[in-house]
């Protein structure tokens, strides 16, 4: 089990909010009134979304006056200032959580198991969420975080373009040649300046095709990185063609000052997977007709990596039942207000023709929730992802730009990956 940083450059609303804790005796546990009080820490959102929080939160006081629920909203940096916050005795009750955070938050023993509480409770369980969300925010055998949204990967794709081109619409039933097949097509010199500036699709993420091509990211005990083994060395080795050799997604210096969707919008890319949360922004940028579909077959499964998020009790709250109320609340009957612009993780709602009946565009919407049938955990769920993934993505970086081959960076990977795993051998995460 590791510990809270203690060496931080801490911000000064942070100084500001440790120093008040400490002057009055830490945060109270009941307010005037006698209720026990939740403090939940938002992350940064923009504003034209935060509105709908906002009602969710105001329709949870109206229904749980018994609570004195408090929001903490935190700007930037959120996982930074939460662990300062930890180390400063004066975390909230309830944080905000990304799938690929769950394993640290963990280890450094922050969040509190909900099995108990969701028994007690006994208003939700476990099969009124998503399998894949389940899995995900669970670890060692325990759930330690409620699922909020339910994305995964899909493929977006700008319908206008296949039909202008007289390209066959993709389907679900698309394998990864397929996909390849399509952005050939759609990849081309629009201008006659010689250089390429439609391109058929992005490359999708890496470690989805190694899985999807039977290999995997990290063995299962968590002890080698896998990534030099034959089916993770093809599957990398089709990914970085897509750029290198077929030249149908942009290159790096296509994407430097713009994102993919940015691209899309523009009409110079044809199609990208990621996930649902892109809907509402391609939703106000796009002025052609686009859909999405499920992302093609691999040669030996089907695999979306679940990429949701969850909120999660922590250690030092000191109103845990409270704090679940809220948690419980929030991922379900809660999901209905900010729903337009996510998929509820909470089966009712995801399913529900209340969600799937929305006028608003993707026509094909019903796909981001068929995905979860085989959506599952991230690739890599380990406590050091972040480090992980710093030292696999520079040396694909460079694959991806022709600079070195995938077997050599492969081999500089796995022995940096090795040692980073080797560190958590012994005591693991309790």
């Amino acid at each position: 089990m590791r510990r809270f940083p203690s060496q931080l450059l801490v911000p000064l609303s942070i100084l500001l909010l440790l120093a008040g804790a400490i002057l009055t005796g830490g945060r109270k546990v009941l307010d005037a009134q006698g209720r026990p009080t939740v403090v939940y820490a938002h992350p940064p959102c923009p504003p034209d979304l935060m509105v709908y929080f906002e009602e969710a939160f105001t329709a949870f006081r109206t229904q749980h006056p018994e609570i004195n629920f408090q929001v903490l909203h935190i700007t930037g940096q959120y996982e930074d200032k939460i662990k300062i916050m930890f180390a400063g005795k004066v975390a909230p009750d309830v944080i905000f959580m990304y799938a690929t955070a769950l394993p640290s938050w963990v280890d450094l023993n922050a969040l509190e198991p909900l099995d108990e509480l969701m028994a007690s409770d006994g208003k939700v369980k476990h099969d009124d969420y998503f399998r894949a969300a389940m899995e995900t925010f669970s670890w060692a055998g325990k759930l330690y975080g409620l699922p909020k949204d339910a994305s995964a990967d899909i493929l977006f794709y700008n319908k206008a373009m296949f039909l202008e081109q007289g390209i066959p619409l993709p389907t679900g039933d698309w394998t990864w040649d397929d996909y390849l097949a399509a952005a050939r097509k759609l990849t081309r010199d629009s201008d006659g300046d010689g250089r390429i500036d439609v391109y058929g699709a992005s490359q999708p993420e890496w470690d989805r095709l190694v899985i999807q091509n039977g290999g995997k990211v990290i063995s299962d005990d968590g002890q080698r990185c896998l990534l030099g083994e034959p089916e993770a060395i093809a599957a990398l080795k089709w990914w970085a063609a897509l750029r290198t050799r077929h030249k149908v997604s942009p290159t790096p210096e296509a994407t430097m000052d713009t994102s993919t969707w940015r691209l899309f919008a523009l009409k110079r890319l044809g199609m990208f997977v990621s996930m649902y949360p892109c809907v509402p922004i391609l939703r106000r940028t796009c002025d052609f007709e686009w859909d999405i579909t499920l992302t093609p077959k691999g040669s030996t499964r089907r695999y979306s990596a679940f990429l949701g998020s969850a909120f999660a009790i922590t250690r030092q709250s000191q109103n845990k039942e409270a704090a679940y109320t809220f948690v419980r609340w929030m991922t379900s009957e809660g999901m209905r207000h900010i729903m337009s612009f996510d998929i509820p993780s909470y089966v009712e709602l995801g399913r529900s023709e209340e969600w799937r009946d929305a006028t608003q565009p993707p026509a094909g919407k019903h796909v981001a929730v068929d995905v979860m049938d085989y959506a599952g955990p991230p690739a890599i769920k380990h406590p050091a992802w972040s480090e992980i993934n710093d030292a696999i993505t520079p040396k694909l970086d460079q694959v991806n730009r022709g600079v070195t081959t995938v077997e050599e960076a492969v081999s500089g990977i796995v022995p940096d990956v090795n040692a980073i795993l080797a560190r958590y051998l012994p005591n693991g995460i309790e």
